[in-house]
């Protein structure tokens, strides 16, 4: 857990950009102050003037009155307006910012978060982030404004009660504060809590079909209501802990009217106050109540905030690449890989002490993937082919050695974020995203023309899509859903082929393809891009090594 300082620094550098839109929502809420205290002396003034005590115009009053109401309602209406903008464009932009972050995060070959985790920040931290930001600051602002405001007039009218009123809801406020401790760490246990729920629910939708043949609806489900119920039993313990401090408030409430309204009475009783005067006691009562159960409701708000700042600032703690601009090389770039190894770091447990282990996959391996040339990496599962791969695409970092791009016109550069758009990758599996076929090819290439993505889908064995329905505008639905595995892998060739970039790396990934396909598949590759590309594909299958310019068996390095 987070410091509260650290917190703090956090909350402020992220609260920076929109102080002058929280101005703006001040400077309404002072207009607001000033009517709704003009609307407590106009209802004095008329009272007065009905019941004799003064003998002002009572007509100019009523149309006094009226302006007060017509302030009132088109500030409140502003107010309302305003407090909409400036949330959801501040919403837009904490979101923005830091889903960019996360994205452009460095990957060390496992997620730090997972995806049900993160997006629960991003969607119900950031909300409540915002509403701190957007709400809770400039409430703050104006409600201690109002309270002074108030405070000043009733001074005015009975210096005595105000002390009163300020006495009993100080009271009530630090009675209130005495659970506030207890309710902050409830709400950081029910947000990780909510966060295990929305992974349970996204991993098990996505795998709808492998819940409904292995695991069992009934277990999945069994998990479901175990997470809810012990979000039900800490929500209910912090239910109570909220109403028991919603007590306190309640009493600083009530006793401080009835001892308004009681003063009053006395006052009336002995000629001392006015109807009016009275009048004026019961609305300010409110005015000095509210804002004083305002600052002391704002302060639950602000600790359940804080666990989301923290939650936030978790996601900040994720390091960025270092990116200085894109290094393209033209044509085909080569790959030199010298005397690497690599081994991915296993963390240390509570129950294993001492350095962290760290699991060897590639032991001084060095290659040279010559430019244009197909090169197929083979050998057993765990031994380094796609730990090889993301090598060279600059998503992990040797151990020792070096891998370098190659080629045309420019200098060797080792292989990083800089070099990346040389590549075009199509991992394992499908990976095609939700949406039209059309829109997962423009992913890659916006340029891209309707007479290319038909080019590189003939060339991908995948012209079934021109006779679909709806051709290109075929939507694809979650992770290529509606679609067989073999045609999502085509398509997912397709959208590499129309990328720029000189490699193309290929893992796995006509492992859902039949003989003949596969077979048609390679050998268009081979007849359009010999030269052009340097492919590097992770097969053990016999039509990759056939068509291969070099085989590297990984189990033999």
């Amino acid at each position: 857990m987070k410091d509260f300082k650290t917190c703090m620094k956090g909350l402020w550098r992220m609260a920076r950009p929109v102080l002058g839109r929280d101005l703006v929502t001040v400077l309404i809420g002072g207009v607001r102050i000033a009517a709704s205290l003009s609307f407590v002396w106009i209802c004095k003034r008329l009272v007065d003037i009905a019941t004799g005590v003064s003998s002002a115009d009572l007509k100019t009053h009523i149309f006094i009155m009226i302006g007060i109401i017509v302030v009132q309602i088109l500030t409140g209406l502003l107010a309302n307006y305003w407090g909409s903008y400036n949330t959801i464009k501040t919403r837009n932009q904490l979101r923005l910012g830091m889903f960019s972050h996360v994205l452009n995060s460095r990957w060390n070959g496992r997620e730090t978060f997972r995806s049900g985790d993160t997006i629960n920040r991003l969607e119900e931290d950031i909300r409540v982030l915002t509403d701190l930001i957007c709400g809770s600051f400039p409430d703050v602002i104006i409600t201690v404004i109002q309270l002074i405001a108030a405070s000043v007039y009733l001074l005015t009218l009975a210096p005595s009660l105000l002390w009163v009123l300020i006495i009993l809801m100080a009271a009530a406020v630090i009675g209130s504060k005495m659970y506030f401790g207890k309710i902050r760490k409830l709400t950081s246990d029910i947000r990780s809590l909510d966060s295990e729920v929305q992974q349970l629910e996204q991993e098990n939708l996505q795998n709808r079909v492998l819940v409904l043949t292995l695991f069992g609806v009934g277990n999945v489900v069994s998990r479901l209501d175990g997470l809810q119920n012990r979000v039900k039993k800490l929500t209910i313990t912090r239910l109570n802990y909220n109403a028991v401090a919603r007590g306190f408030m309640s009493f600083g409430f009530m006793g401080g009217y009835t001892a308004a309204f009681i003063w009053g009475i006395l006052g009336i009783k002995s000629g001392a106050v006015t109807y009016g005067m009275m009048t004026a006691f019961l609305q300010l009562v409110s005015q000095v109540q509210r804002p004083i159960a305002s600052l002391g409701s704002q302060v639950p708000a602000f600790i359940k905030a804080l666990t989301s700042v923290e939650r936030i600032l978790e996601l900040e703690d994720l390091k960025v690449e270092k990116y200085h601009g894109d290094v393209l090389y033209d044509g085909a770039p080569g790959i030199i890989v010298s005397d690497v190894s690599f081994a991915y770091s296993k963390p240390n447990t509570d129950t294993t002490p001492g350095p962290a282990e760290e699991r060897l996959i590639l032991n001084h391996f060095s290659h040279d993937f010559k430019p244009g040339t197909l090169t197929v990496l083979a050998g057993p599962t765990g031994v380094g082919k796609s730990t090889l791969t993301r090598l060279m695409l600059g998503l992990l970092k040797p151990n020792s050695g070096s891998v370098s791009l190659y080629g045309k016109g420019r200098n060797p550069h080792i292989a990083d974020v800089d070099t990346r758009r040389n590549f075009t990758y199509v991992p394992q599996g499908n990976s095609l995203l939700s949406g039209t076929i059309r829109q997962n090819m423009l992913l890659v290439n916006e340029q891209a023309t309707d007479e290319q993505i038909i080019e590189a889908l003939k060339v991908s064995a995948a012209e079934f899509v021109l006779d679909l329905p709806d051709g290109l505008d075929t939507i694809c639905g979650e992770s290529g859903t509606g679609l067989s595995e073999g045609q999502c892998q085509r398509i997912a060739i397709a959208r590499a082929l129309i990328h720029r970039g000189g490699i193309m790396i290929l893992d796995e990934a006509t492992s859902a393809l039949d003989t003949e396909t596969e077979e048609r598949l390679l050998n268009n590759i081979h007849t359009h891009l010999a030269g052009t590309k340097t492919i590097v594909f992770i097969s053990h299958r016999p039509a990759a090594i056939r068509i291969a310019d070099d085989v590297v068996n990984l189990s033999e390095s």
